[in-house]
């Protein structure tokens, strides 16, 4: 983890969600029609919430419905991150939002999404809540943990790690059978495509597709995507 508090002021756009006592995670709402589609978005690694206006204004040029989450120590939240807490969290936070939605009547599609660590909290929520989501897009995510001990040059079986002592997303996706959306880089340099590949392969969903972006790494798929990018993940919801 690599959190970090943000700089910027707090406004409207932000609430913060109970997730423990006297902890309190932020998320940042671009609502902007009670009938669009609605994704609920966890972000990558070092991301913040606060820092995804720019990328909101394109989703809601695609009649989207915007929502970012932060984990705890990110931007506005409090606490610390862990592995359990960040799966707890996820579960409070979707379960906050969603209520929120719904009492606000907001009426169309829901979809959850995550970058990178964000497929953990994702996966996380497809294997709790799969009943009240019409979709699930996984972006430049790990199936497993063992391309990140390579990535760091650590051997799991010299620490004792097994599977079960990571996310577990592969178990997850390999339980979810609603519509699913893989986006990953061909050349990405932390998680490698095959991760992406093997989400895909291990799903039981009918309706699932993958978009490699042919030319990016782990962190440039928008700039590199472009409008095909966003085209591609309306195309998706409009599907589910």
């Amino acid at each position: 983890f690599y959190p970090r508090k943000s700089n910027i002021q707090k406004d409207d756009k932000d609430i913060l969600i109970d997730v423990e006592k006297n902890i309190k995670v932020g998320a940042r709402c671009f609502l902007i029609d009670k009938n669009f589609p609605t994704i609920i978005f966890f972000h990558g690694n070092a991301e913040l919430a606060q820092e995804y206006d720019d990328i909101a204004s394109f989703y809601n040029q695609y009649d989207i419905n915007f929502i970012v989450c932060d984990y705890r120590g990110y931007g506005l939240s409090d606490g610390v991150p862990d592995k359990a807490n960040l799966q707890r969290d996820a579960d409070l936070i979707f379960i906050h939002l969603s209520n929120y939605l719904e009492s606000k009547n907001y009426k169309g599609k829901l979809i959850v999404m995550g970058r990178s660590l964000g497929s953990a909290p994702a996966c996380e929520i497809i294997n709790n809540h799969s009943s009240k989501i019409d979709g699930c897009i996984i972006e430049s995510g790990f199936a497993t943990e063992f391309s990140l001990f390579q990535l760091m040059q650590i051997d799991p079986d010299k620490i004792g790690f097994k599977l079960e002592d990571g996310f577990m997303n592969l178990k997850k996706i390999q339980k979810y059978k609603k519509p699913l959306f893989i986006i990953h880089a061909d050349l990405d340099d932390i998680i490698p495509l095959s991760q992406g590949e093997m989400m895909i392969l291990e799903s039981p969903s009918q309706s699932k597709d993958i978009f490699i972006v042919n030319g990016a790494n782990h962190n440039n798929v928008i700039m590199i995507a472009r409008e095909e990018y966003f085209k591609k993940i309306k195309s998706f919801i409009d599907s589910a």
